[in-house]
């Protein structure tokens, strides 16, 4: 018996099992010595911010200063001037222009392919290339001035006349153009509504050159509803490739007409998709027919 008090047997199951149900627990205390921190034993924090003052402060007078010395701006003037008299600028994109792969591809195409290859900016139809007999327009919106014409037909804009191939067979449309920085909302990238009034023409054109549709004048055809996604920003001097197809929708006919556009640039990035859906309002053939009854009875 002394064996198993001395032991520890059932008596310090006794006691475990009194302080358990009789005695609260008493708090342990943690002892520190003179070496250490009352801080180190503070909850620790979640990881710092990837912002701090410092570098917040260092970016903000550093952009200050470039703002103030325009350098910037100085080197993105330099870099886009345009000013400069460059007489071999145009032939020089037209020399790029016809080195690109899709214009030798579609400028000698196969026997079975019939790519007709037409120039100009405003009614590309009306000007033909090569002597080849296709839609020649003598009404008079085709000799009338516009924006793309005159404005921004310049260097920096549109430097040279784009060039549009179109299929006979397929109703489908290539256009290459190339665009400048005069037409940069942002620096270094085209403007989004540059690029949007680049599809409503591309569309009525090629409404217009379509067998399905009646009408062959530009101007009679309104854009009832256009949908446009930019992908992917169209930077700058560069050539940019607009390629166009008829697509089947519901009451499609003579009057009307869907198709899709893809603007790509010189590598083939997709950079805007397009929807746009034609009526034939013949507007534009009215208006033409009128003036010349109005000549007649003058």
């Amino acid at each position: 018996m002394i064996s198993n008090i001395y032991s520890g047997g059932p008596i310090r199951r006794l006691n475990t099992s009194f302080r358990s149900t009789c005695i609260p627990r008493i708090r342990n205390y943690g002892t520190r010595s003179h070496f250490d921190s009352p801080f180190d034993h503070l909850p620790k924090r979640g990881p710092k911010p990837w912002i701090s003052w410092r570098s917040t402060t260092f970016f903000f007078i550093t952009g200050a200063a470039l703002a103030y010395n325009e350098t910037l701006f100085e080197f993105y003037a330099k870099v886009t001037d345009t000013s400069e008299d460059d007489d071999l600028l145009p032939m020089r994109l037209t020399y790029e222009l016809k080195n690109l792969p899709i214009y030798e591809r579609l400028a000698h195409p196969k026997p079975n392919e019939k790519w007709v290859q037409l120039k100009s900016w405003e009614n590309l139809d009306r000007n033909i290339l090569e002597n080849q007999e296709y839609k020649t327009k003598k009404e008079e919106e085709y000799g009338r001035k516009s924006l793309t014409t005159t404005t921004l037909a310049q260097k920096g804009g549109f430097a040279i006349e784009p060039v549009i191939f179109h299929n006979t067979d397929t109703n489908e449309g290539v256009t290459i153009l190339h665009v400048g920085y005069r037409l940069c909302g942002y620096p270094f990238l085209v403007h989004g509504g540059i690029l949007a009034t680049i599809l409503n023409e591309t569309f009525k054109r090629n409404a217009s050159l379509s067998s399905s549709t009646t009408s062959t004048v530009k101007g009679d055809f309104k854009v009832e509803n256009l949908s446009i996604s930019y992908k992917y920003p169209s930077f700058a001097n560069q050539f940019l490739i607009i390629k166009t197809k008829p697509v089947l929708g519901e009451g499609d006919g003579n009057k009307q007409i869907s198709l899709e556009s893809v603007i790509e640039s010189q590598k083939g990035n997709t950079l805007v998709k397009s929807q746009a859906v034609l009526i034939d309002t013949g507007r534009e053939s009215k208006r033409l027919n009128e003036g010349n009854k109005s000549w007649w009875k003058f």
